[in-house]
């Protein structure tokens, strides 16, 4: 892009940023930033240029935003309303998350998440979905998650037709092709209570 990234970081941490710069915190890969970062240096540096990259609307940015506020912080409504923005940009882990919260706020919002979820695993490959899931797994264990305000006491259970998800997995691939969409979408979930630590 003609830019010097490391003189561009700095004007973006002196607050010195033109309309070039929102157009680069807009679409700026953030692969080589730990979502959590591991000192208290970089902590500072990185959420000024997060900070930046949220308000120009980088769909990233809003995204690891979202689930640290709503899963570590239990920062309920800017977690979602983060995620909300991410997935309207197109951000397809953004949507992801946003359906399993939703499957997990239960009621008229369950049955959004559960939509979310299924047209997902209809409308991506099965290895894209795996990608997502995974990164989203890989993230939550890297944060401390605070278990009985945003997880839940107990597991919200999609289907109502088979006594058990679980049971239909098939043991050698826990995330086999199931005809239920119901139990898809159970699959996500038992993913999700068996990363976060204490759940139940």
């Amino acid at each position: 892009m003609g830019v010097q990234i490391k003189d561009w970081f700095c004007r973006t941490l002196n607050n010195s940023v033109d309309v070039d710069d929102k157009y680069i915190t807009r679409h700026v890969s953030l692969e080589k930033f730990h979502v959590i970062p591991w000192t208290s240096n970089k902590q500072a540096e990185q959420a000024i240029f997060l900070d930046r990259c949220i308000s120009s609307g980088n769909p990233e940015a809003l995204y690891r935003h979202g689930i640290v506020q709503y899963f570590e912080k239990t920062e309920i409504n800017s977690g979602i309303e983060c995620l909300r923005r991410a997935a309207n940009l197109g951000h397809l882990e953004a949507m992801y998350v946003l359906g399993i919260i939703l499957i997990l706020h239960g009621g008229e919002d369950k049955e959004k998440g559960m939509k979310i979820i299924t047209d997902m695993k209809k409308s991506q490959t099965r290895n894209k979905v795996k990608e997502i899931r995974e990164k989203f797994s890989r993230t939550l264990k890297l944060m401390w998650v605070n278990n009985t305000m945003v997880v839940g006491q107990r597991r919200p259970r999609c289907c109502t037709v088979h006594r058990d998800a679980k049971s239909k997995f098939h043991l050698w691939n826990k995330f086999a092709d199931l005809d239920c969409e119901a139990c898809c979408c159970d699959q996500e979930i038992i993913n999700l209570w068996e990363i976060v630590p204490g759940s139940i």
